[in-house]
């Protein structure tokens, strides 16, 4: 059995104002691939603390990668004329029980604005080296402004992932040259780092923060159309959300709760999914939101895998 998290921790700020990461990590613990969002490094905001370190810090029996889209200067000029190099960094992290393989930085498509606050978002592209084999995991935050822009990232994400039989994993080919002195080079500059060619599997879960509601246009973009005759078609190339296939289902989905007293919209909104390819559809077992949770303004939601 495999469990998965997506949490939006909202660098670590509570629905009661309180900054707590320790809290974040006691949550999603029990879990054994987890996907975070709005992680944040170097910002005023959170004490100019470097937050992947602080969560890799708490759950160090977890291996790990951060790869923010969001990268800006943080850096400052000292008394003594050195610099020192930070970067204000904002994105998603994946946490793994199990060697996260390789993975890739993806930057999101983003349409400039005039009034209105937008940054760059993205998503990791990890292969964990899971029990049951190789799996394709992202840890995903879209933009929360508007359906156009959501669109365009999510056929951005989609055609990464049609794509990736073609494009292979972080390197591809064993090195072979007809050529015996550029081969005996290759050997020397081990490329490989004496590694094995990585894997790129066809299993895949997309999960995170998609800013999308159900059967909204984005998640019909996911999810596919639902057919009058025979409801809604897993075909090859799509994903299927776990929660409508899931064989234990509890309490109810809703993800996201607006601060107290006034922020819009005034209630709960389903904004957090784990997309999986058809094939592992029929291996959910289960599916939650974790409402104990207090750290953010959104609230865990869980999987669990039969694999």
């Amino acid at each position: 059995m495999v469990k998965t998290t997506t949490y939006n921790i909202r660098y670590g700020l509570g629905l009661d104002q309180r900054y707590d990461l320790e809290r974040i990590a006691d949550t999603v613990r029990d879990a054994d691939i987890i996907g975070l969002q709005e992680v944040e490094r170097f910002w005023k905001r959170s004490g100019m603390n470097d937050q992947p370190e602080i969560l890799g810090r708490h759950l160090n029996e977890f291996y790990w990668v951060y790869c923010p889209p969001f990268d800006v200067d943080a850096s400052e000029r000292l008394e003594n004329g050195t610099i020192r190099n930070r970067r204000r960094q904002f994105g998603p992290m994946l946490l793994s029980r199990w060697p996260i393989i390789w993975s890739r930085n993806i930057v999101l498509p983003k349409l400039g604005t005039v009034g209105i606050f937008n940054m760059d978002t993205g998503a990791i592209e990890c292969v964990v080296d899971a029990p049951s084999g190789p799996l394709r995991v992202y840890s995903i935050h879209l933009s929360a402004l508007s359906v156009r822009e959501r669109l365009i990232q999510i056929d951005r994400l989609l055609e990464i992932h049609r794509s990736a039989p073609t494009i292979g994993a972080a390197w591809t080919g064993d090195g072979s040259y007809a050529d015996p002195v550029e081969a005996k080079l290759f050997l020397q500059m081990d490329w490989s780092n004496g590694k094995p060619l990585p894997p790129m599997p066809t299993d895949t879960v997309l999960m995170g923060d998609f800013n999308i509601v159900p059967e909204g246009p984005e998640y019909i973009r996911i999810a596919g159309e639902l057919d009058p005759a025979f409801g809604r078609i897993a075909h090859l190339d799509d994903f299927v959300d776990s929660w409508s296939v899931a064989q234990e289902k509890l309490d109810d989905p809703t993800t996201w709760w607006p601060d107290p007293p006034d922020r819009s919209p005034g209630h709960g909104l389903r904004l957090d999914y784990c997309f999986l390819s058809p094939g592992l559809g029929s291996k959910v077992t289960r599916a939650w939101v974790d409402c104990s949770a207090v750290g953010s303004d959104h609230k865990p939601y869980c999987v669990e895998l039969n694999l």
